[in-house]
């Protein structure tokens, strides 16, 4: 029996789609090119806490001192892409009514941990969290799942975990959860 509901936060909870919103931003550059430049594995150390997005972007500018000018742009505005996504939102809300746990799992650096806890209140709704910057640990490493089931004393079995990565959702089925690739919310809500 589901007793724990655990949302993703990127994709899921708010919208975090790089390539189409900066193209609207910057129509003259290719972003489907230098998006993925950017939220590689050096954007990956922010989520993991390694690093800060200063930091992160001179090496990106180092990399690719090419797009320095997209680079730059991108760091000055990445926030401001998450969204909330309000169905997901009141569904979140609508698991604790009906009497669910709600918790977070999710790659997130300090920065955007900071700029969506100042505009929204799922942080402070949610029964817990586990954010990977805290820990030095992403997913989909399984380390991150086991953490979140022993902090809060979860039985997997008893979890049904939301993502919108499949590789995710298949470590967290590994561990025992049922899993649920998110692709919006009425079809999460469906399954």
């Amino acid at each position: 029996m589901i007793k724990n509901v655990i949302f993703d936060i990127g994709n899921v909870l708010v919208d975090f789609h790089p390539i189409p919103y900066f193209q609207r931003l910057l129509p003259k550059s290719d972003m489907s090119l230098i998006c993925p430049l950017i939220f590689d594995s050096i954007w990956e150390q922010i989520d993991e806490g390694r690093l800060t997005c200063e930091q992160a972007k001179r090496k990106h500018i180092q990399r690719h001192p090419q797009y320095t000018k997209e680079i730059e742009y991108v760091y000055a505005h990445w926030k401001e892409m998450m969204v909330l996504k309000e169905d997901t939102y009141a569904y979140f809300k609508e698991c604790q009514q009906r009497g669910f746990h709600v918790f977070l799992l999710s790659n997130i650096g300090a920065e955007s941990h900071q700029y969506l806890s100042e505009r929204y209140a799922f942080f402070d709704d949610a029964d817990g969290a586990i954010l990977s910057y805290q820990h030095r640990c992403i997913k989909p490493d399984v380390r991150i799942y086991q953490l979140l089931i022993k902090r809060y004393r979860l039985n997997a079995e008893e979890c049904v975990f939301f993502d919108d990565n499949l590789l995710n959702i298949q470590n967290a089925c590994a561990l025992g959860m049922k899993g649920i690739l998110f692709e919006n919310c009425t079809q999460a809500q469906r399954e």
